[in-house]
């Protein structure tokens, strides 16, 4: 093999974050949603004292937590509306569609927290209802990033929230929706670096916010 030739598993991060980004730009009209989860879940982790290597990881699977949704037909996907029950069984099953892209042996831990990172500390996430510590620290990681930054993005299907109500929003379902201390150790973190990721800035808590589906 060339001296300059790219190894297989580079191949296949750099196949699928480009597929990740195109998927970003299906649903939101731009390729950031990816790169700013992944910044969000590389300063919790780093808050959080995992080591190096491990939140680079995390990074990672920031960029690719969505690669599922190649799975998921562009009508579901940029629908500017609710989805039906039908539609949004489709939806949910973007996780276990993007575990199934990373068949690297080399993702395996990066497989593990995508399939996860739509599961509740209460069990009532998705695809398998785990609980608590059931769910790995990195999913529950990506969780937090994840519904932060779709809070405060424009969506077709709804508003920005802001980042005051979206704080509030995070607080209020610590312990259920998201991990209680990986909430605080993003809130922390993120403090003073949203500028630079660009995210949506407040709007009053009595502004209007379609949820037309969960974040």
């Amino acid at each position: 093999m060339p001296s300059d030739a790219v190894p297989s598993h580079e191949q296949a991060i750099d196949r699928v974050v480009a597929m990740a980004q195109e998927l970003d730009r299906r649903e939101c009209g731009t390729g950031e949603h990816s790169r700013v989860v992944a910044r969000y879940a590389e300063l919790t982790a780093r808050e959080l004292g995992l080591p190096e290597g491990v939140v680079q990881d995390v990074r990672l699977a920031g960029l690719l937590h969505d690669v599922g949704k190649s799975g998921v037909t562009d009508a579901i996907v940029s629908k500017p509306a609710a989805l039906t029950d039908g539609e949004w069984m489709a939806m949910r099953y973007h996780p276990e569609l993007g575990a199934a892209l990373l068949d690297d042996a080399a993702l395996d831990d990066v497989r593990e927290w995508i399939l996860c990172h739509h599961e509740r500390p209460d069990g009532y996430g998705y695809p398998r209802g785990l609980r608590d510590d059931e769910i790995p620290l990195e999913a529950r990681i990506l969780a937090v990033a994840d519904s932060y930054e779709a809070m405060t993005n424009d969506r077709v299907y709804r508003r920005a929230i802001g980042r005051w109500r979206a704080r509030e929003e995070l607080r209020r379902n610590a312990g259920t929706q998201f991990d209680a201390a990986v909430v605080e150790a993003f809130l922390r973190a993120v403090k003073g670096d949203e500028p630079a990721v660009g995210v949506a800035k407040d709007r009053y808590p009595g502004s209007s916010s379609s949820r037309s589906r969960p974040y």
